[in-house]
């Protein structure tokens, strides 16, 4: 059982603490309630600063470290459902952990994943990266799973890849329908985060009610005034951030400094999301989101945060 499981085989390997995060709502419900962590998790074998995070040092992204903090992360509010993407380390590391606290995982490499670049970088290659999709063993029973790549037309278009567990949630017998995904990255490519999120709408409503418990949690790659966004809400979605505060999505999701042809540039944007289906589902609660001066002025991964991205988290209440 997952609470005979010591938390301190993990927290004995993370100096310093990791950044302190608490919720904004009220989640004790009288509901059925459903917590669900959205992450990327940044992927091992892109984590070399050489180039790419400017103003990280390599003991900050060792994974001998950084592979605890990761797993802490995931764990240290027990969500009921995971999504996560950019993970290359469950082959070598989460997939012999996470079923000890009781989560059964389902992970899918990417075929074309960016790690294979990387492979020269002995001490981060673990290989491909891809989505890892997990539930809490004892709250669900699985009915199926099912993971989608659509087949490449042409060297322009990127295909969609996003992967999905239906479940039936126990205590209160709803059906989930719960997809994790992963756009396109770089702002050029709004029209193929555009045409990915058509493939994962069209896939649903083709496979699933109108009034089914769904919910979509993905690196999107893209903001708010993109076109995938309104594709996903006009489908009938909502974000459960944007839900809870007031109609705005967090100020930022991803905050890191990278280097192009010598130059130091800063990145800071809101490009990962929980949507859900209002019909069956009513966000009560959300993990706060910290400031710049919380995390430092070197941006993200830094030594209290293993990934350039910041987890989400949302409990909802379910609605039959």
């Amino acid at each position: 059982m997952a609470s005979s499981v010591s938390f301190d085989e993990i927290t004995e390997h993370i100096s310093p603490a990791s950044l302190k995060r608490e919720f904004d709502g009220n989640y004790v419900s009288a509901h059925a309630t459903l917590h669900v962590l959205q992450w990327n998790t940044l992927a091992q074998g892109l984590s070399n600063p050489e180039n790419n995070f400017v103003r990280v040092k390599n003991e900050t992204i060792a994974f001998d470290t950084r592979k605890w903090r990761i797993l802490e992360q995931i764990l240290i509010r027990k969500p009921d459902l995971c999504a996560l993407e950019e993970v290359d380390t469950y082959d070598c590391f989460l997939q012999y952990h996470l079923p000890k606290y009781g989560y059964t995982c389902f992970f899918t490499p990417k075929p074309k994943s960016p790690c294979f670049a990387f492979q020269h970088d002995s001490a981060n290659f673990k290989g491909p990266d891809g989505i890892l999709l997990c539930f809490k063993t004892d709250l669900f029973d699985e009915i199926q799973r099912y993971h989608y790549q659509k087949a490449e037309c042409d060297t322009d278009q990127k295909p969609a890849f996003f992967s999905i567990f239906e479940l039936k949630h126990k205590p209160s017998s709803a059906n989930i329908i719960f997809v994790g995904t992963h756009l396109k990255a770089k702002k050029q490519f709004a029209n193929i985060r555009s045409d990915q999120a058509q493939t994962i709408i069209q896939y649903l409503t083709e496979h699933y009610s109108t009034r089914a418990h769904i919910i979509i949690s993905g690196d999107f790659n893209g903001e708010a005034d993109e076109p995938f966004y309104d594709i996903i809400r006009k489908a009938g979605f909502s974000s459960a951030y944007r839900t809870v505060l007031n109609d705005k999505e967090p100020l930022f999701t991803t905050w890191k400094f990278r280097e192009n042809e010598g130059i130091e540039q800063e990145q800071c944007r809101t490009i990962d999301y929980i949507f859900y289906k209002s019909e069956g589902l009513v966000p009560i609660a959300i993990l706060k989101l910290p400031s710049k001066e919380d995390i430092g002025s070197n941006g993200l991964p830094s030594n209290e945060y293993p990934s350039d991205h910041l987890a989400l988290e949302a409990i909802f209440n379910i609605n039959l």
